[in-house]
């Protein structure tokens, strides 16, 4: 399996900040550039422009020579892969079984905007990431270092990504690492069944009929103080005749939100997880409904705490847990 962790870059210098904010605005105008080329070959010529063709046009391109050769590879690699996505719909759409008018090609990023660095090729001086720059840039600017995660360690890395957060007001690093499955041999006919609910956020039931609640009430909170603030950032902003566009402050609590709520699900995930393998549960089902937080109607302030909580996020978490430790999941 591929396993992902996060990382937020926190303390890094003005000039590391502006060597990443640089970094991945060049990123963007190579990804617009990889765009314009597809596009319009597919204009003129009705035709798939494919990964290698587009290289050679782009392989002189500033922005290409600014970044590292690796990084450049892999944006230009994700740009083929939505144009693919993009074809492959239509393939779908002329056989009935998709609209047409929902096919709709990659669009172009904005123009002051930033996207992901990509490394693809990742090599690690001890606990430390050094970001890898081109000939060209390294003239001008100093080396990058991020110290990891310990957790990774004494594992392998595939994959790093480094993705611009609010308009590139800081910046977190995803990892992604092999890890090998446990053979548990745990009993599958022992079960472990959860109910998804609000004040508890699992009540979790075995089939030898002991069980626990995994309290819910503390993600309320979470919601509860962030839908306050907001509103009255909101209310300050609307008097300011500020617009649409969201304040940094309001991203700034919604990041905090989004921090905690997050740590929050996977200790709840874990412990189940932990639980099924203290007391030899080889099943774990989970009551769960694609659907059911849309057009809830239990009044305002039950809609709000419903519909803010991320249940979805915690059934992927646990049916990730579970093929990693051998479990059988039941949706």
């Amino acid at each position: 399996m591929y396993l992902t962790v996060k990382q937020q870059i926190k303390h890094l210098s003005k000039e590391n900040y502006l060597s990443l904010k640089g970094l991945c605005h060049t990123a963007k105008n190579l990804t617009n550039e990889a765009i314009y080329n597809v596009r319009q070959y597919y204009f003129t010529e009705g035709e798939f422009l494919k990964y290698e063709k587009n290289y050679t046009l782009l392989k002189n391109s500033p922005n290409y020579k600014t970044l590292n050769s690796n990084m450049a590879q892999q944006i230009l690699k994700e740009v083929d892969g939505s144009f693919k996505s993009f074809f492959g719909l239509l393939k779908l759409a002329k056989k009935g079984k998709y609209a047409f008018k929902d096919c709709k090609l990659p669009k172009y990023l904005p123009k002051d905007g930033y996207t992901t660095l990509v490394i693809g090729f990742v090599r690690l001086k001890g606990n430390k990431l050094i970001i890898p720059f081109s000939n060209s840039f390294k003239k001008t600017h100093k080396p990058v270092e991020i110290t990891i995660p310990p957790i990774l360690l004494d594992k392998k890395v595939k994959e790093i990504r480094i993705i611009p957060k609010a308009n590139a007001r800081f910046f977190e690093i995803q990892y992604t690492y092999e890890a090998e499955c446990i053979q548990r041999n745990l009993n599958k006919n022992n079960a472990l069944a959860i109910d998804l609910g609000i004040n508890n956020l699992a009540t979790c039931v075995t089939s030898a009929g002991k069980s626990f609640i995994i309290d819910g009430r503390r993600l309320k909170s979470i919601n509860q103080w962030f839908n306050k603030e907001n509103a009255r950032l909101q209310s300050i902003k609307d008097k300011q005749h500020f617009g649409k566009k969201t304040t940094n402050r309001q991203k700034a609590i919604a990041r905090d939100r989004n921090n905690k709520v997050n740590d929050y699900m996977n200790k709840a995930a874990r412990k189940v997880i932990d639980y099924c393998i203290k007391n030899n549960i080889g099943t774990l089902i989970v009551g769960y409904n694609e659907t059911f937080q849309r057009n809830s109607h239990i009044g305002k302030q039950n809609n709000q705490n419903f519909v803010s909580i991320p249940y979805g996020k915690l059934r992927e978490k646990l049916e990730c847990l579970c093929e990693l430790n051998d479990i059988a999941f039941v949706k």
